[in-house]
């Protein structure tokens, strides 16, 4: 079962309003479900920074896939069109900013390092009761801790070629699919060579590239909901854990086991 979270129409007539009250300069929403959650396209007049303490947030943005685990965040700008998507028994969190009193030039999406005192500090903002005065200064503080991060957020590109759309809905819905360039081609009724042309064309990629970064996202995801090795590797389509964790370790630069200690 998934729930669809209301949202504000994606284009409405008059500008939504403002999650930020004047003065402050942030505030976070907190979502959390048993069931799976997605949420539609659509857009915000205020930065978004979306990140999640228990589970993954896959997100939709400018044509990528990006998959958030518990310490890392998207920063998404203000009126940056985006959708999503979360796991089972998720606890996510978006935190709006005030535009006008955002002090740092973050343009394009980008992932920001959420560590745990940043998280305690954004939640005692939530929850906490204080002064118009003792408010800001912390939400001042916060800001001054968030930093663009090195941590791993894998970001997938989607292909946008309406001949492709089978084979990516496909593969995104099920990485561990297996079947070769040449069986797709077939079904979608054009050459190999054809496919291989759209996939380098759009994406300067191969389509075993790209099927190999599907994976690893999705292998992220399991890991960070506590999933064996062994178990992620044979749900994302790797017969060994060996050829996964070869695999794991050639895209990402670190191997399954760096990243549970990270978690």
């Amino acid at each position: 079962m998934t729930i669809l979270l209301p949202q504000k129409p994606a284009e409405p007539p008059a500008a939504p309003a403002r999650e930020v009250r004047q003065p402050y300069l942030l505030t976070t929403s907190v979502y959390g479900s048993d069931a799976a959650v997605e949420w539609p396209s659509h857009v915000h007049t205020e930065h978004e920074l979306i990140w999640t303490d228990r589970g993954i947030v896959t997100m939709f943005v400018e044509g990528k896939q990006w998959t958030l685990t518990p310490g890392v965040g998207l920063w998404l700008p203000a009126g940056t069109r985006h959708e999503g998507a979360t796991g089972e028994r998720s606890a996510v969190r978006a935190t709006y900013f005030d535009p006008d009193s955002w002090p740092r030039q973050w343009d394009n999406p980008v992932t920001v390092n959420v560590n745990p005192a940043v998280r305690e500090l954004l939640l005692h903002l939530k929850y906490a009761a204080m002064t118009m005065e003792q408010r800001i200064r912390a939400q001042r503080v916060c800001i001054d801790m968030l930093h663009v991060s090195d941590s791993l957020a894998l970001n997938v590109p989607v292909p946008q070629d309406p001949r492709l759309a089978r084979l990516v809905e496909a593969v995104l819905a099920d990485p561990a699919d297996n079947r070769s360039l040449e069986q797709w081609a077939s079904m979608l009724n054009i050459t190999s060579r054809t496919l291989t042309r759209a996939f380098r064309t759009e994406l300067a990629m191969s389509f075993a590239r790209w099927r190999r970064l599907v994976r690893m996202s999705a292998a992220a995801g399991e890991l960070a909901g506590g999933a064996s090795v062994k178990a992620v590797a044979r749900r994302v389509g790797y017969g060994s854990t060996s050829a996964f964790v070869a695999a794991f370790h050639r895209t990402v630069g670190r191997t399954p086991g760096d990243l549970v200690d990270e978690f």
